[in-house]
């Protein structure tokens, strides 16, 4: 027992030092973790692969992986997310199965290792992704949507296929019945499976959860039982699922309870912690002795990964109609492997159908491809003006999927609002009362429908985008008023503006910024008045105290708030 202590305890402080370090590269935690394991495997201090404690850690970290996979998967956002993003998200796992596969035994990979480690090429990391995106405000953008709906057809399909792998893994119950009677009895029983767990989150959860709800230690215990009690009773003989299949249908069942934010909150850092052993065992693994045999396969994959996942995206979304740079934004998203990726080919080991070698190839290419990619997400704006002028080829449609968040119409001497949420709400209400002509750009897709709706020209972009420069005419514009907080994305513009006016009139420019630091950079830029959201704040609210029903004003206030906000 103390061996074992002293073995989480090595693991746990050199996946924290290594984590720091990598975090100062601006990189996610899971290149840590995987580099702990290779340290650990390759200097020999703990056999963590032969560690039957530590490999049953890294199982429960799998099962809770999956069952927060499961709990945060809306089963309605399927109808959301659209048309177009289920078409990419498809297009892209069939093309990239299909060129990896092509590669894989272009490398001289044996036929199944390449039947495994091809789909392990497609899935992108959700985690990591989403959470590059949330940093950079770009998750309600036209491209952030889009790439939630291909990341959520991912997840679809690579729950699918651990549970083919399922159909395969239970041959053995079985085994002297045809092949296709076995695959039929798997399906009887996954059917079963879920009518079952439909009826528990139908008809008994409800009523357990409401009264537990209040009880954070009670409700803690019961989804770490429900997750992990589901995922052994699946995984036992008779019914031949694997653990993974168990935990996802644990959490799905409890996806559509009222608690399942809750339950999601108090899971994550217990499930981080397994989850960390999970990296590290599968790093681990990964032995110098591998890695100098598979660097050269591991790089040209990794090319592949980076660049051809990419391009695939790119002539989809180009090909369904989407611009050069929302099909370019949402293209460097794909450029790397997942952690569903990394549980396939840990699956199919696990089911002797691959080698330590076909575990480390992923593996390295998992570390390479993470690392490249988060530089690549953070600098997406960087990397898109300089290949600009060569990615014009996939506009093969002239952006006819994004028409129809314009109203057509051509302006002149107008004003432009950029950002229409919050104080762009209010602007926009005042100037449709005026009858001034303007145009509303946001890169929110729900809020530009909404008043396009209305009769109004809104535009769905990023400001700092050319076309949307060009569709907006802010060459010709009169006033143009940016309600955005991001500095950077304001100075593009201004760039843009002076650039559109050599030899013209300037428009006259209002932005927003966040702090005295700003304002005054902004001033020094010869911008005509900049809006502090805390200087207002504070003159707005010395009016209400000036004034002698101000405190009688605060109901009225307070519901047009609530109004904006649309919780009324």
């Amino acid at each position: 027992m103390n061996d074992i202590f002293i073995e989480i305890t090595l693991v746990l402080v050199l996946a924290g030092a290594v984590a720091f370090i990598v975090s100062l590269l601006k990189q996610p935690s899971i290149v840590g973790y995987i580099l702990t394991g290779l340290i650990i495997g390759s200097f020999g201090y703990v056999r963590l692969h032969d560690g039957a404690t530590l490999s049953g850690l890294a199982q429960i970290g799998i099962t809770l992986l999956l069952f927060m996979v499961g709990l945060e998967l809306d089963i309605t956002q399927l109808k959301k997310i659209g048309r177009n993003s289920l078409l990419a998200g498809i297009g892209q796992v069939i093309f990239t199965s299909a060129v990896g596969f092509l590669i894989l035994r272009a490398l001289h990979i044996g036929l199944i290792p390449a039947l495994f480690i091809a789909p392990a090429l497609t899935f992108s990391s959700t985690i990591i992704v989403v959470k590059l995106l949330s940093e950079k405000r770009d998750l309600q953008s036209l491209y952030g949507k889009l790439v939630v709906g291909i990341f959520l057809t991912q997840d679809v399909v690579s729950i699918l296929i651990l549970i083919g792998l399922s159909t395969f893994s239970s041959g053995s119950v079985y085994g002297s019945l045809p092949a296709w009677q076995n695959i039929v009895l798997v399906l009887v029983r996954a059917l079963i499976l879920v009518l079952l767990t439909m009826w528990l989150s139908a008809r008994v959860f409800p009523k357990i959860l409401k009264y537990i709800g209040g009880n954070d230690e009670l409700l803690l215990i019961f989804a770490l039982a429900w997750a992990l009690g589901l995922a052994v009773f699946v995984s036992l003989p008779f019914m031949g699922f694997s653990l993974e299949i168990g935990g996802f249908l644990a959490g799905l069942s409890l996806a559509q309870s009222g608690v399942h934010y809750e339950i999601s909150s108090r899971i994550k850092s217990i499930r981080d912690f397994f989850i960390i052993i999970f990296f590290v065992v599968l790093g681990s693994g990964l032995v110098l002795t591998h890695a100098s045999t598979l660097i050269g396969p591991a790089i040209i994959l990794s090319l592949f990964v980076l660049i051809g996942n990419p391009l695939i995206i790119m002539i989809l979304l180009g090909a369904l109609g989407y611009k050069p740079r929302t099909s370019f934004f949402a293209g460097v998203t794909v450029a790397q492997i997942s952690e569903f990726s990394l549980i396939l080919v840990a699956l199919g080991y696990q089911m002797n159908f691959l080698q330590s070698s076909d575990v480390g190839l992923v593996t390295l290419i998992g570390i390479i491809t993470i690392a490249l990619s988060s530089y690549m997400i953070k600098y997406a704006g960087w990397l898109y003006d300089r290949l600009k002028p060569l990615l014009v080829i996939f506009d093969f449609r002239k952006g006819a999927a994004e028409k129809h968040l314009t109203a057509g119409k051509t302006l002149k001497g107008h004003i432009v609002l950029v950002g229409a949420h919050r104080l762009g709400h209010h602007l926009i209400d005042a100037l449709a009362k005026q009858k001034r002509p303007f145009v509303v750009v946001d890169f929110n897709p729900e809020v530009v429908e909404k008043y396009v709706e209305q009769g109004l020209l809104a535009i769905c972009g990023d400001i700092t985008d050319s076309y949307i420069q060009e569709e907006a005419h802010i060459r010709d514009a009169k006033l143009i008023i940016s309600t955005i907080p991001d500095f950077n994305s304001n100075l593009a513009l201004l760039e843009a503006v002076q650039k559109n006016s050599r030899g013209r009139a300037k428009p006259k420019l209002i932005f927003i910024a966040q702090d005295e630091a700003e304002i005054k950079a902004l001033y020094d830029r010869d911008i005509d008045y900049v809006i502090s959201p805390h200087f207002m704040g504070g003159l707005h609210l010395a009016k209400i105290l000036e004034d002698q029903d101000g405190f009688k004003s605060l109901k009225k206030l307070r519901e047009h708030h609530l109004k904006i906000l649309g919780t009324k």
